[in-house]
């Protein structure tokens, strides 16, 4: 592999343009979007971006650990012994800022948005329940097993935040989607964008269960905004990157449409005064976006997004004046096993609503004997059982994991 010399005695080792190396014993891949501009993909959860410039190195997020952060560190001095100049965040999601006291050692500044203080702030405040819901998301995996050492911005920017290195512009530009804090860094010299989790390869994450209201209408604008800017290279923050204009139209372009028709038609229902329930029956796809690779379902879904948009323009109250001051569930659980008399039907009607396909349907009458002396073992048995049937006929992570999480727990085991 030949060097050139250049500034201050540093070398960048040159590199044949696509995927360049791996780390030594996993499966993580290196990709050159253009001459100095690299992508990494599975060195840890979340992406991450560097660029080499004449004058040093600049790094797009860093992965969830410190381990994650190693490997990539490893592999830019495989590259270059050129200095690391900045860390960027493109958010505060933890799969993106786990590693960045490596980076810190090594003297980089770290560039993030203002909302990334008060979002390391929250998870400082809710730890015990950021593990309580993540355990069940991603199955106890472990991901975040101990309060992690987040590593605040040296730089913080309201708007936008340019700085120049090497002879190349880094425009840091803030928008909403995913998250409140994101980032978006373009250098407009060659046309080269890193767009975080604006980009995933699955259907936009609006409306996830169990997190905060997330930006439908701020997302495709800054998708909008991309495109403007036809870029020759796209490095997401998860999934392999988009190198030809095709693939760059076809997932921004994507991503865009569906959020603009959920928006557009969900705001429509809200106006009518129709519940979420009607919207979710009433509001579907066309076929073309149904097929996009770009947008499967396989994390977030339409149902997630419709519902995230009632969240975030309605509140917590869906109209029905029964539910505003609700009696406790136990107590109108109780009154309703009175009115239908027999305990035994109810399971039984349940696994009569479960043999004929209608899994979902027998769960709400399962629910009815949970917390009945007598019955509540074999409600529980037959719920955790149809909860796995559920599972296994989901390829969605959230329904998924949920499902199986519940399952485990409703069978004494705890998490899986």
């Amino acid at each position: 592999m030949s060097e050139t010399t250049i500034a201050e005695g540093g070398t960048i080792k040159s590199a044949a343009r696509g995927e360049v190396n791996s780390a030594p014993g996993s499966e993580s891949r290196l990709i050159e979007l253009a001459e100095g501009y690299y992508s990494g993909i599975n060195f840890g959860l979340g992406n991450i971006g560097f660029v080499i410039t004449d004058e040093g190195v600049v790094v797009i997020d860093s992965t969830v650990s410190p381990a994650g952060a190693e490997a990539v560190l490893a592999e830019i001095r495989r590259l270059t012994d050129l200095p690391v100049k900045y860390l960027i965040y493109t958010h505060g999601h933890f799969d993106h800022v786990g590693g960045a006291a490596v980076f810190q050692r090594e003297g980089a500044a770290v560039i993030g948005h203002r909302n990334v203080r008060q979002r390391f702030d929250r998870y400082t405040k809710l730890w015990e329940h950021h593990l309580a819901i993540n355990s069940v998301q991603f199955r106890n995996t472990g991901l975040l097993a101990a309060e992690p050492s987040l590593v605040y911005p040296d730089i913080e920017y309201d708007t936008e935040y340019v700085f120049e290195l090497g002879g190349r512009t880094f425009r840091l530009i803030h928008g909403k989607g995913e998250t409140d804090d994101a980032t978006v860094v373009y250098i407009p010299e060659d046309r080269i964008v890193y767009i975080g989790d604006f980009i995933i390869w699955t259907f936009p994450n609006v409306g996830n269960p169990n997190k905060v209201i997330r930006y439908e209408r701020e997302w495709y604008e800054m998708l909008d905004r991309v495109l403007s800017w036809q870029p020759r290279a796209v490095a997401p923050g998860h999934g392999p990157s988009l190198l030809t204009p095709e693939a760059i139209r076809g997932a921004l372009g994507d991503t865009s449409e569906v959020l603009k028709l959920l928006h557009r038609e969900t705001v429509e229902y809200i106006n009518q005064g129709k519940s979420v329930e009607e919207a979710v029956l009433g509001i579907a796809l066309p076929e073309h976006l149904l097929r996009s690779p770009y947008i499967v379902p396989v994390y977030g879904t339409r149902e997630f997004v419709i519902r995230g948009i009632y969240h975030r323009y309605t509140g917590w109250y869906n109209g029905n004046p029964t539910h505003l001051a609700p009696s406790p569930k136990e107590q109108v659980r109780q009154t309703t096993l009175e009115l239908i008399g027999a305990k035994e039907k109810v399971l039984d009607k349940a696994r009569e609503l479960s043999a004929a396909g209608e899994l979902q349907l027998s769960l709400h009458v399962a629910d009815l004997l949970i917390g009945d002396t007598e019955y509540t073992a074999a409600a529980e048995a037959f719920k955790a059982e149809t909860l796995l049937k559920l599972a296994e006929g989901s390829s969605n992570l959230f329904y998924h994991n949920f499902y199986t999480v519940s399952a485990a727990e409703l069978r004494g085991g705890g998490a899986e």
